[in-house]
């Protein structure tokens, strides 16, 4: 492959990972509901992008889970069952909690003052007007940081990929008294892992996460 063989396959690389950024965040952000049909000439046209790249960005979402092929190739906005929710709860059960049983011993202080701060300013104004989007803003930050303190690369990646499935639910189910619960259980992690407890740890995200599935599910029941 020449430089410039090799120059437009980087530009191609680049345009797939920004249209799949942006239908992610279209997708996770509740701007495109579960179970739309995603056209590709309206997307293309919209997005101001050809088709192909566009395709490729569809393919690498639905590895991802976030989007589904439907017959005659069409594509839409992946859907979830109860069954589905529960299985992507279960692995992230299993990662999450792997993940902040190794952050016990390797988070910093300055990573855990910063997320104590952050958990302390939002529990001090819980009726402000903006307070459930900075508390999902925070969810994220602070899972993303744990998840980094692992130490393991993989575990981190893998982290984030279901969350990136989670992540409509954390819109969907934000309701202020779901987010203060979740607060509540954020603040109990950070206690484990400010005295450097692996065990605990493990089991106060565990017990996170499994709050969090039972909201899911009652969206799902209500859903149904």
């Amino acid at each position: 492959m020449n430089s410039l063989e090799l120059s437009k396959t980087v530009r191609r690389v680049s345009l797939v990972e920004s249209i799949y950024e942006t239908l992610a965040e279209a997708i996770v952000s509740g701007q495109l509901a579960h179970g739309c049909e995603l056209n590709s000439v309206g997307l293309a046209k919209q997005l101001d992008v050809s088709r192909t790249p566009l395709r490729e960005a569809l393919k690498l979402l639905e590895r991802d889970g976030l989007v589904q092929q439907v017959g005659n190739h069409k594509a839409r906005v992946a859907e979830f069952s109860a069954d589905d929710i529960r299985e992507i709860y279960e692995v992230r059960l299993q990662l999450e909690a792997a993940a902040a049983e190794r952050a016990a011993k390797r988070i910093t202080a300055d990573v855990l003052a910063t997320l104590r701060a952050e958990a302390d300013e939002l529990h001090q104004h819980i009726g402000d007007v903006d307070w459930c989007e900075r508390a999902i803003a925070y969810d994220l930050r602070f899972h993303e940081a744990i998840a980094t303190a692992s130490g393991n690369d993989r575990l981190r990646n893998e982290i984030r990929r279901y969350r990136l499935l989670v992540r409509s639910f954390c819109v969907i189910t934000g309701k202020r008294t779901a987010l203060q619960q979740a607060l509540e259980e954020h603040i109990a992690i950070l206690d484990t892992l400010a005295t450097g407890r692996p065990a605990q740890a493990r089991k106060a995200m565990a017990d996170h996460v499994t709050a969090r599935l039972e909201e899911a599910l009652v969206w799902a029941g209500k859903r149904g």
